[in-house]
């Protein structure tokens, strides 16, 4: 392919415009398998910013770590909002472009300036008793998120010592799912659906549009109920910080969070292939069992989101070797940055503590709101994982199916064989006893029952689901 760099890097005037360059699609098979492979050959030939086809459309990716800073940071230049778009507002973008339905809702993710910071104020305010170490609700959520932990390695293991299991979806999946059950105030069985919408949207998938729609109209539905019967969970402090906000907005920053929760389930799953494929870094934290550095190493070496949301620059700026147009697409990489040599040659391996400089939660106004929730979660997962068995891969590293995505970096399936080394604290969850909801557990579904009659129902399809599943990531089957 021919080459389109300008003969000078602050040349602006003599790059061509985006939409007539000759540029490679990025969703290729090795885009797929080998990310850094596609990113160094990009780098080598463009420089810290590069052309590239994204699904049908021409967008800027930008690899360099000084140049994704920029973007993160500087919110007067690059802004999040697709009215900025110009494609998208001159009528240029396929209907049927398969990321484009996660660009026409409003939340905090893709707000700008003045409306950004007053949802986010509103967020953070309802987040801050989950992620203060010193109020009691974040207690009460580590002591269950472990419970729930434990609870699922119990599960897998079902009674034996040594066993295969999918550890992506007997454990990873469905870890953040129970994480936001009880943060959201969802039922059960609701969030069973909610939590596999929330993966067909990041799929990107021909089904994605249908799957946000569902998931804006029930965490819309759960803010109408929580409003009128509030109780002690984030979508009611929430209602009661923004109570500018509407139902349908509620609705909309729940389903902005949901989005982040596939963070989590690739954190757990990056961090434990990290060690078991002979990351030294990994390795070395884990040997002495500080886990909260192991999981930040592997965000440094494999951040679960490789790419971030779309920007739109306001006025034609230089970046990287490139004149990017005012309403131009750009397309910041998390992964790509990591892999700057500059960013790289800066990382001390001998050092104790790694760098917290990392992007693999974003940076300046839109950095995750919920990053020390995130990483608590994480954190404990991988801890209670490798406190209580011996892993080992089931299939050779090159073998790993890996998701088709433009943003996340996720295995399709994790299949490992493990060994006990605890026995299972408690018996194993039993799907024949019946659980009890909390009363009034459906949003919009009339008075709350009575707590003195509580109504009898099976185990959530989640569990079912999960048993079903059991012993069957041998991959020698």
């Amino acid at each position: 392919m021919e080459s389109h760099l300008p003969e000078s890097p602050r040349t602006a005037s003599a790059t061509p415009r985006l939409e007539t360059m000759d540029v490679e699609p990025l969703m290729t098979r090795d885009y797929e398998t080998r990310p850094a492979f596609v990113y160094e050959r990009l780098r080598a030939k463009y420089g810290p910013v590069a052309p590239v086809d994204l699904y049908g459309l021409k967008i800027w990716l930008v690899l360099g770590y000084q140049e994704v800073l920029e973007v993160l940071r500087n919110e007067n230049q690059w802004k999040k909002d697709p009215k900025h778009w110009k494609a998208l507002q001159e009528g240029r973008v396929p209907p049927d472009w398969p990321m484009l339905a996660a660009y026409q809702v409003s939340h905090t993710l893709l707000q700008d300036d003045q409306q950004r910071k007053e949802s986010r104020a509103a967020i953070e305010a309802a987040l801050r008793p989950y992620q203060d170490p010193g109020q009691p609700q974040a207690a009460e959520l580590e002591a269950a998120v472990a419970r729930q932990t434990d609870e699922l390695i119990t599960f897998f293991a079902d009674g034996g010592t040594t066993g295969w299991a999918d550890l992506s979806a007997e454990f990873a999946r469905p870890l953040p799912l129970l994480v936001i059950n009880r943060l959201f105030g969802f039922p059960v069985e609701q969030t069973d659906d909610i939590f596999m919408d929330a993966w067909r949207m990041m799929d990107s998938g021909p089904d994605a549009a249908e799957a946000i729609g569902r998931l804006n109209t029930a965490t819309s539905q759960l803010a109408a109920y929580k409003r009128k019967n509030p109780g002690d969970d984030l979508t009611s402090r929430l209602i009661e910080a923004g109570p500018h906000l509407s139902d349908e907005q509620i609705g909309l920053e729940l389903y902005a969070m949901l989005i982040y929760s596939d963070h989590i389930t690739q954190s757990i799953t990056h961090t434990v292939l990290e060690v078991l494929t002979g990351n030294t870094r990994a390795q070395a934290s884990l040997s002495v069992g500080t886990f909260h550095e192991l999981v930040n190493r592997v965000h440094i070496a494999s951040p679960p989101w490789r790419n971030l949301a779309l920007r739109y620059p306001v006025s034609d700026v230089v970046l990287g070797d490139f004149h990017i147009a005012a309403g131009d697409v750009v397309m910041p990489s998390v992964a790509a940055a990591h892999g700057d040599p500059m960013f790289a040659k800066a990382l001390n391996d001998d050092s104790v503590m790694s760098t917290r400089a990392h992007l693999a939660w974003g940076a300046g106004p839109h950095q995750c709101p919920s990053r020390d929730l995130a990483e608590m979660v994480s954190t404990t997962a991988v801890s209670r994982l490798f406190e209580r068995c011996d892993l080992e891969l089931g299939l050779p590293v090159d073998q790993l199916p890996w998701r088709s995505s433009s943003y996340i970096r996720g295995l399709k399936s994790f299949p490992v064989k493990y060994t006990m080394r605890q026995l299972p604290p408690g018996a194993r969850p039993d799907l024949s006893t019946p659980v009890t909801p909390a009363p009034a557990a459906e949003p919009g579904g009339g008075e709350p029952e009575s707590p003195a009659q509580p109504q009898q129902r099976p185990r959530s399809r989640l569990w079912r689901f999960l048993a079903s599943l059991r012993g069957g990531a041998n991959p020698r089957n």
